[in-house]
């Protein structure tokens, strides 16, 4: 079977007897031969069993455990050539579902190794105390001592933290039976502080000392230790109750020379520096008096660019989220942002004037109903930096639909040596 190209979910596409076949582990162009492992009626999923015509992108992947882990599934590619099956998967993406015809798609790079800033890692006890990702398509940790795509001084306190929690009395979560309590420990960290922070994840409102006690001093930069409690039978990782055991409730990062602090449930970007190449790319294209950020999280964009602008509205559901954002518009002196929490869609009609829209939504995109009310305001560009193609070529067909035409298409390649796709298009009226 010839590999003709890739899917979103970084399988190869090939056909037998003229039915579509998805293979994990392969690259377009190869010729391989394929173990069938799943029919359905539409498509099948095979198995690379051997390689006839390898590709000259073809390497050797620098995980031992990079096939049965679930963390990383291009590390058999070289860096380049993985960029460019990106950018061609965007292109198809936006063709196929948006009807776009885009190939003037500009790529940033970034450095493919150790730039994850976050470690989430479950904690699961069988045949012996295991703590790393999960393999893929199942619940089974993989226990391996070294991540190439996590952060060097991240790796060095799994490993502090392994020894601790393996030495301890602590009872680790079983999550088919309920039981236990230790369930996932989740290490961040500021690239431009040098600043770790640290949560254990339990079932219960304990965590033996010994777990914790004295890390501050193994672990060179460490601000906080918090326990978060998830007593709920779900696949969800965090509960809502926080609890600081030592230090800090917050650590700091600095992004485009604005400090921010991040707590312990906040979402941040996970590759700061090609997360600073989005902030200037959106300051180049801004236009106005007046912007309206959308999904706006802990306010970091609005934050970087509000220097810009002469008045900025803010608009996140999570209140936690913009309760941390006003407290950084604070920290920042930032003081012509108005942060309002709600539903986007539902606070959205408070907005009565907006020169540049900012979207930056969740993997479901943004939707008909919503788009239709973003239009109508009549903004002179909509920025919309979107983490799925799909979702990004629906909603930009609906867009272009309504009178706006496309400006600009980047790729901004954060997260190497996964299939995920980070994208920024600018539309103009």
């Amino acid at each position: 079977m010839k590999i003709e190209k890739m899917n979103l979910g970084g399988q190869g596409i090939g056909y037998i007897n003229n039915k579509v076949c998805f293979v994990d582990f392969v690259i377009p162009g190869e010729k391989v031969r394929v173990e069938i492992v799943t029919e359905k009626k539409d498509y099948d999923v095979g198995r690379c069993v051997e390689i006839l015509e390898s590709s000259p992108a073809r390497i050797e992947p620098l995980c031992p455990v990079y096939k049965i882990c679930g963390g990383c599934h291009f590390q058999h590619i070289e860096y380049k050539s993985q960029v460019q099956i990106k950018k061609d998967v965007l292109i198809d993406t936006l063709r196929h579902i948006g009807r776009i015809n885009s190939s003037d798609v500009k790529i940033h790079y970034s450095e493919p190794w150790h730039y994850r800033n976050r470690a989430q890692l479950p904690v699961q006890k069988k045949d012996g105390i295991k703590i790393g990702y999960f393999k893929k398509g199942t619940h089974d940790v993989v226990e391996h001592d070294l991540c190439y795509i996590n952060q060097r001084e991240i790796n060095d306190v799994i490993m502090i933290l392994k020894s601790r929690i393996k030495d301890s009395d602590v009872r680790i979560y079983d999550e088919i039976k309920h039981r236990g309590n230790l369930r996932h420990i989740i290490i961040k960290r500021g690239v431009r502080t040098n600043q770790i922070f640290l949560t254990f994840v339990t079932k219960e409102n304990f965590l033996p000392k010994r777990v914790y006690d004295g890390l501050d001093k193994e672990i060179p930069g460490l601000v906080g230790i918090c326990l978060n409690i998830n007593d709920k039978k779900t696949n969800r990782i965090l509960g809502e109750k926080n609890i600081l055991l030592v230090g800090t409730e917050v650590y700091e990062e600095i992004v485009d020379g604005k400090r921010f602090q991040i707590g312990p449930i906040s979402f941040f970007q996970i590759n700061i520096p090609v997360f600073e190449n989005i902030i200037q790319k959106i300051k180049q294209e801004v236009q106005g008096s007046y912007l309206v950020d959308l999904y706006a999280g802990v306010g970091v964009i609005s934050i970087c660019v509000a220097q810009l602008f002469k008045n900025v509205v803010a608009i996140e559901e999570n209140p936690l989220s913009v309760k941390e954002g006003i407290k950084n518009a604070c920290l920042n002196d930032t003081e012509n942002i108005e942060f309002i929490q709600g539903m986007v869609e539902k606070k959205f009609n408070k907005i009565k004037r907006c020169d540049t829209l900012i979207l930056d939504p969740p993997r479901k995109g943004v939707g008909e109903e919503l788009i239709k009310k973003i239009t109508k305001i009549g903004a002179k560009k909509i920025i919309y930096l979107s983490c799925n193609p799909a979702t990004l070529a629906r909603d930009a067909n609906l867009i272009i639909k309504d009178g706006y035409n496309i400006k600009g298409l980047y790729l901004f390649d954060m997260f190497p040596q996964t299939y995920h796709i980070e994208s920024l298009m600018v539309f103009e009226k």
